[in-house]
């Protein structure tokens, strides 16, 4: 089935756009976009995604404001054939430059929710090294990930309160992932792969600007600690003229939340070409939970699943309440203000933190999926 998007030199297979190159149901193709106050008292998370062998292409919004509430929106609906037909529900996304510049809008919903914003990137986006990962002869992860930093302007509305939202304080970020990783409903019962160890993931992504230059750090281990994917870079301003700094992922000091597996604390090393270390430490300032815009694995609604051909559904959730935030799981973004020692003059960063933990982690002593850090003493 030929669609518009064919008339255009994008193709990377001898079929039409719409037909990937694998009947994987686990192919996707994402967007994901992060806009935050830099004293962190709003943060609005939005991300739109096409599942061509699921037929699925689906959105959602959600903002938490104080660090107290967090409003959700979800939008689900068949694919069709148009994948240039990026609007679900009350969400919509058009790319109006490139690698440079986004228009995203929420339309007025149960949830409270709704904004007309930009974004607008300050430097070329960074490649992230291919993530591959297999289970025994089996390829669970092979994709392509691209980190952009930028301001933002426009409205945005969330509470009753409206903002004027000025690239001088809304800084953010957005990515743009494409290929195969676990979605949606997942496969069906598996045999363990051979000789297989305690099953996890750890999953580590951190995206900070700071007056002149941005910060990218990832990292992802194995159960026992040892690292299958990280990396880490400076990048400067276009107007600054400066080449990209690679920099070597060292260490961690990453601190869970006591009783929980929510990251609370921490800090990260990393080494620069001429061998010196610096130190980043994370002061957090507003966690949003990740379940609200589908990244469930404990039931619920799941973002890549099938829901019907459209459906929309609105949240708001009390983050004082502890049992909402039991129900809400582990995976958390949170903004934090960054702090540098070992560079000179770098200043006070803000960003995002971005921390997953499933399964066992010998590091923190975890050995099994219901296990949790111990309550303090």
């Amino acid at each position: 089935m030929l669609t518009p998007l064919d008339d255009y030199l994008v193709h990377q297979t001898p079929y039409p756009v719409n037909q990937v190159y694998t009947s994987d149901r686990n192919f996707y193709d994402r967007y994901f976009y992060g806009a935050y106050t830099t004293d962190g008292s709003a943060y609005l998370m939005i991300a739109f995604g096409a599942y061509p062998n699921v037929g699925v292409m689906d959105a959602f919004a959600t903002a938490v404001i104080d660090g107290k509430t967090q409003y959700i929106v979800r939008g689900s609906r068949t694919l069709g054939y148009d994948r240039m037909d990026t609007q679900v529900g009350p969400i919509r996304i058009e790319i109006e430059e490139p690698l440079r510049r986004a228009r995203l809008q929420c339309e007025a919903n149960d949830s409270g929710l709704a904004f007309d914003m930009q974004f607008e990137s300050i430097i070329a986006p960074f490649e992230e090294p291919h993530f591959l990962r297999t289970a025994g002869n089996r390829t669970v992860m092979d994709y392509t990930r691209m980190t952009q930093h930028g301001r933002w302007s426009g409205t945005f509305t969330a509470g009753g309160r409206t903002y004027e939202v000025d690239p001088a304080t809304w800084w953010g970020v957005r990515d743009h992932s494409w290929g195969i990783r676990p979605v949606g409903g997942g496969d069906g019962p598996v045999a363990p792969p051979p000789n297989a160890g305690p099953a996890g993931f750890y999953w580590v992504w951190s995206p900070v600007q700071f007056d002149d230059r941005c910060f990218m750090y990832t990292v992802s281990e194995e159960p026992d600690g040892q690292r299958w994917h990280s990396a880490a870079e400076f990048r400067y301003s276009e107007k600054a003229g400066n080449p990209p700094e690679p920099l070597l992922v060292a260490e961690h000091d990453f601190k869970l939340q006591p009783g929980t597996r929510l990251w609370q604390s921490g800090s990260m090393i990393v080494v620069r070409a001429d061998g010196t270390r610096a130190k980043l430490t994370m002061t957090p300032k507003a966690r949003l939970y990740m379940a609200g815009g589908g990244y469930s694995y404990l039931g619920g609604w799941r973002h890549g699943q099938y829901h019907g051909p459209l459906v929309v559904e609105t949240e708001t959730w009390d983050l004082t309440d502890p049992e909402t935030v039991k129900k809400a799981g582990v995976h958390t973004q949170t903004i934090c203000d960054y702090t540098v020692e070992g560079i000179d003059g770098i200043g006070t960063g803000h960003g995002i933190f971005e921390f997953l933990l499933l399964g066992a982690y010998l590091p923190y002593g975890l050995k099994t999926w219901a296990d949790v850090a111990p309550a303090s003493s």
